[in-house]
């Protein structure tokens, strides 16, 4: 897929796309989050023939237009899903996490969304990452903390259980 081509045709949901190697990016309004983020739209070139700029584009308008009631949805599984894993352990700062929680950005695949967030009060070394499935819904979650490696676990049972185990 040509990447300025792409660029090009995300103009009318974001603001002065760019192209830039293998993917389109530029900012837009999340009305549900009541903010702007930046918006990556990876085609996935490499793995992928199938997929069309207005396929994404598509993708891209209909992420925009998510209701306040699935965003809602959406901070509430992460919250639950980071105060499930984190349990007792002390954070930076006693905060709601919904409170503290701001999106950075989002990548738009033609199948799956990704988003960004911090937590600066919490957790301000960490980046979590979302990954929402085709219908917007949360799907998975990784938290990348800064000078740590990163694990990946295929779910709580598995985190669980890791941290459930002799030194």
């Amino acid at each position: 897929m040509d990447i300025q081509r792409l660029a090009d045709a995300l103009s009318p949901v974001l603001r002065e796309p760019q192209a830039e190697d293998s993917f389109a990016y530029g900012l837009a309004h999340l009305a549900a989050a009541g903010t702007d983020v930046m918006v990556n739209v990876d085609p996935e070139a490499e793995d992928r023939d199938d997929v069309t700029a207005d396929t994404l584009v598509a993708r891209v308008a209909a992420f925009l237009a998510i209701t306040p009631e699935q965003w809602s949805q959406v901070l509430t599984d992460v919250v639950a899903e980071v105060e499930d894993a984190v349990g007792d352990q002390p954070v930076a700062e006693p905060t709601a996490l919904r409170g503290d929680l701001s999106l950075t950005s989002t990548v738009v695949f033609a199948d799956a969304v990704l988003l960004s967030f911090v937590a600066p009060l919490q957790f301000p070394d960490a980046i979590i990452r979302v990954q929402l499935d085709e219908g917007f819904a949360f799907e998975d979650m990784d938290v990348e903390i800064e000078g740590v490696e990163p694990v990946t676990f295929d779910g709580l049972d598995d985190l669980l259980d890791h941290l459930g185990r002799e030194p």
